[in-house]
């Protein structure tokens, strides 16, 4: 890495981690897919930069972070909104900017949302290093729990330096209007949803549910009417995936996120729709959500808005540079 090419880590925030799209194919062999836990808003971010879809950024949970660049380079700061300063200057949230060598990165939030993410123009090159020993730490990928070798997702400490990837054409800011949130979660019944008790799916449909503190990106663990089974019965370890809502024996459910386990024993009343996923990474420990019971019909039409949104997007990036 040259340093040139790098930016530092000045102070690195809250679990902050440099997350990409994740791993996927992998499941079977017990490998988590990790990336970011809002994928929409990483991918406007790039997309606002002409970068991939899957090209690495930061991931912001909450602090202070701010990052020393050392060659000009365009940024853009999606999802949560977090107030964004380089010097006396402020930024605007979901536009790209240019920051010049030398010049430092102030990012401080959250104001509304839970997680924001840093894309920078050429991706962020699948490595870290740390300055007091210059020892590589870690390449490639994104998970936080399982750490073996190609893969990235580590929490960033101060004193990290990043690389950056290849610099490209872009000549003038341009922003975008990312999509409402809405604390309205759309849901498919899970493959137990049968085996809960009339008033446990009830409750499940037609009541709020709060985000805890105990959440993180493993998992959503939400707190309201305790749910059970019409019979207790022991169950076999099964195949889980980011979306799927498992009831634990205490009744309180817990939305699998990205870094989740690929296998659980738990009954599984429902399962997240992939195009509503990126709410709950944006819902605070505190607030409440509700599941909305759709069809897989309606579940297609919610990935083909998403779709849409992101094909008008990228018209409008090439028709103005």
């Amino acid at each position: 890495m040259t340093k040139r090419n790098s930016i530092q880590v000045l102070k690195a925030g809250l679990h902050s981690s440099v997350q990409d799209l994740g791993c996927t194919g992998y499941r079977h062999l017990g490998i988590t897919t990790g990336g970011a836990l809002d994928r929409h808003a990483l991918i406007l971010a790039n997309r606002l930069l002409g970068n991939s879809d899957a090209s690495a950024g930061i991931e912001l949970t909450s602090g202070i972070v701010e990052l020393k660049f050392n060659r000009d380079t365009w940024f853009v700061l999606t999802g949560a909104n977090y107030r964004i300063s380089i010097g006396q200057r402020d930024i605007w949230c979901n536009w790209r900017n240019k920051i010049r060598a030398g010049e430092t990165l102030s990012l401080r939030g959250p104001k509304s949302g839970m997680r924001a993410y840093l894309a920078l123009e050429g991706g962020i090159v699948s490595e870290i290093r740390d300055d007091t020993n210059n020892n590589l730490q870690l390449k490639s990928g994104s998970l936080l729990e399982a750490r073996f070798s190609g893969v990235l997702g580590a929490v960033l400490k101060d004193g990290d330096r990043l690389e950056l990837g290849q610099a490209g054409t872009i000549s003038k800011p341009i922003g975008a209007v990312q999509r409402g949130y809405s604390n309205e979660i759309r849901a498919l019944p899970g493959p137990e949803m049968s085996l809960f008790s009339e008033e446990s799916k009830k409750a499940f449909w037609n009541t709020s549910w709060q985000l805890t503190n105990e959440s993180n990106r493993m998992g959503a663990r939400l707190s309201g009417i305790a749910l059970s089974l019409a019979q207790q019965q022991d169950m076999e370890s099964h195949a889980v995936m980011p979306g799927t809502v498992q009831v634990p024996p205490s009744g309180q459910p817990i939305v699998l996120l990205a870094d989740s386990q690929t296998t659980g024993g738990y009954p599984k009343i429902a399962t997240v729709i992939e195009a509503d996923l990126w709410k709950l990474a944006q819902t605070r420990p505190g607030e409440e959500v509700r599941f909305v019971h759709v069809s897989p019909s309606q579940a297609d039409d919610a990935g083909y808005e998403w779709e849409q949104y992101f094909y008008r997007l990228q018209r409008a990036i090439d028709a103005n540079g």
